[in-house]
C-alpha cells in the first residue's frame, strides 16, 4: 500500500511542541541534588587525603611517632569507607536519574509516533526513528550517567588540587604553567577532530539499520529471488563505511595518546628532579614532595574526566538535537476537543466524515477534495474507478484512528 497523508479537517489547530532537557531533568532534582552533595562530600575527601599521608611520613615515619601514624592512619582508613560509601550511592542514583530519563525520552518517542501521519512518517525512515529511539536516547541517558557524578568533581579536584600544590611549593607549581597549556591544546585539538566524526557515525548506523529493516521487510521477496549474496554485499558495504569511521578514531587516538603519555611523564620527572633537589635543600620535607606528586596526579585526573565529560556530552548533544527535531515535528493528526478515545473493537458505529481532504505525500494535488459522507454500520460501501486509481486503499485516518473498511465483513475496523 502506498503511503498516504492524512485527513485533514477544516478545524483543526497543532501547535509545535518545543522540548527541552531540562523538562526532564526537572523530573529527578531530588536525586541530582543527592548525587552532587555526596560527589562534593566525595571530592573533599578525595583533596585531603594527600595532606593525611604528608602528615603519616613527616610526623609519624619521620619522627618515629607511632601515635602519629596511628591517628593519621585511622583518619585515611575513614576516609575510605566514607568514599567507597559515597561512591556506591552516587552511582546508583546517578543510574536511576539517567537511564530514567532516557526511558522518558523514548516514552515521548514512541507516544509521538503513535500520533505520526503517513506524511510525518515519509520525512523520517523506519532505520532512522529505531536508531532515535535506542542509539540516541541511551547515549543521552549514558552521558548523563557520567555527567551527573563527574561534572561537580573534575572542576572542584583540578582547581583544588592547583591550589594545594601551590600551597606545598610556589615554585615547584610552575611546572603546570607549561604542561597544563600543551595538554588543553592536545585535548582541544582531539576534540575537534573527532566531533565531526561522532556525528558521521550516527548517520552510518542509520544506514545499516535500513538496510536490515529492509531485509526483514522483504525477506519473502530477497528469497524468491535470490538475493541473498547481494543484500549481503549491500549490508557489508555500509558496514564498512561504519567501520571506516571507528577506524578514524582509534588513528587519532594512536597519535594523540602517546603525546599525552609524554607530557605526563616530563610533568611527574619535573616533580621528582626539582623536588628532589627541594628536599635536598631542606626546603621541602619528603611528605610534602608525595603529597605534590599526589595532587599533581588529581590535576591530571580532573583535566581527563573533564576532556571525558567534553567528549561524552557532546555526541548526547547532537543525539538530543536528533530526537528534538522528532519530537518537535508537526503531526498531521490532531483530534477535536470532544473526540473519543478508545473505541472498543467492533464497536457498532456509524463513520460520518465531514469537509475532508487527502492527498498522497508525493502529490502535490489532493485524491479528495472537501468530501462529506457517512457509512451506517452494517452497510456495504462500492468503490469504482479505473485501474490504478488506488480504489483499495480504502483506509481513512480519522480521530487519531485508522479506519479502514473490509470486504465481506460488512464492517469498518480500527
Amino acid at each position: 500500500m502506498n503511503k498516504q497523508e492524512e485527513i485533514n479537517e477544516n478545524d483543526i489547530n497543532t501547535k509545535n511542541s518545543n522540548v527541552k532537557f531540562a523538562s526532564y531533568l526537572s523530573k529527578f532534582k531530588l536525586k541530582i541534588f543527592l548525587v552532587l552533595f555526596l560527589t562534593l562530600l566525595d571530592t573533599i575527601i578525595v583533596i585531603a587525603s594527600p595532606r593525611v599521608i604528608s602528615s603519616i611520613i613527616d610526623n609519624g615515619i619521620a619522627t618515629k611517632s607511632r601515635e602519629q601514624i596511628m591517628q593519621n592512619g585511622i583518619y585515611l582508613l575513614l576516609f575510605s569507607l566514607f568514599s567507597i560509601v559515597f561512591s556506591v550511592i552516587t552511582t546508583y542514583v546517578a543510574a536511576q536519574i539517567g537511564y530514567g530519563i532516557t526511558a522518558l525520552i523514548q516514552k515521548d518517542i514512541f507516544k509521538k509516533l503513535l500520533n505520526f501521519s503517513f506524511k510525518n512518517l515519509d520525512k523520517f525512515s523506519t532505520p532512522t526513528i529505531l536508531t532515535r529511539i535506542t542509539n540516541d536516547s541511551d547515549s543521552i541517558g549514558n552521558a548523563i550517567v557520567f555527567t551527573v557524578r563527574m561534572g561537580l568533581q573534575a572542576p572542584i579536584m583540578f582547581i583544588f588540587a592547583i591550589f594545594m600544590s601551590y600551597q606545598i611549593s610556589s615554585d615547584l607549581s610552575k611546572i603546570f604553567l607549561v604542561i597544563i597549556p600543551l595538554l588543553i591544546i592536545v585535548i582541544m585539538v582531539l576534540f575537534k577532530i573527532t566531533s565531526p566524526i561522532f556525528k558521521e557515525s550516527q548517520e552510518r548506523v542509520d544506514g545499516i539499520n535500513g538496510v536490515i529493516g529492509e531485509n526483514i521487510r522483504g525477506i519473502r521477496t530477497v528469497k524468491t529471488y535470490t538475493r541473498e549474496e547481494h543484500e549481503v554485499t549491500k549490508f557489508m558495504k555500509d558496514n564498512k563505511l561504519l567501520r571506516n569511521v571507528k577506524l578514524k578514531v582509534v588513528y587519532i587516538m594512536t597519535i594523540l595518546e602517546p603525546i599525552i603519555g609524554v607530557l605526563i611523564n616530563a610533568a611527574l620527572i619535573g616533580v621528582l628532579y626539582f623536588g628532589g633537589n627541594l628536599v635536598f635543600s631542606d626546603k621541602l620535607s619528603n611528605g610534602q614532595l608525595i603529597a605534590f606528586i599526589s595532587y599533581t596526579s588529581q590535576i591530571f585526573t580532573g583535566l581527563f574526566l573533564m576532556a571525558g565529560i567534553l567528549m561524552t556530552v557532546f555526541p548526547s548533544i547532537i543525539s538530543f538535537g536528533r530526537i528534538k527535531e522528532l519530537l518537535n515535528t508537526h503531526s498531521e493528526i490532531t483530534e477535536k476537543e470532544n473526540a473519543i478515545d478508545n473505541i472498543p473493537y467492533g464497536s457498532k458505529l456509524d463513520l460520518e466524515l465531514k469537509n475532508v481532504s487527502y492527498s498522497y505525500s508525493n502529490s502535490k494535488n489532493n485524491t479528495l477534495e472537501d468530501v462529506s459522507l457517512k457509512i451506517p454500520f452494517g452497510s456495504s460501501l462500492g468503490i469504482v474507478g479505473m485501474t490504478g486509481s488506488r480504489k483499495n486503499n480504502s483506509c481513512l485516518t480519522y480521530n487519531k484512528t485508522l479506519w479502514c473498511y473490509i470486504w465481506g465483513n460488512n464492517a469498518w475496523r480500527t
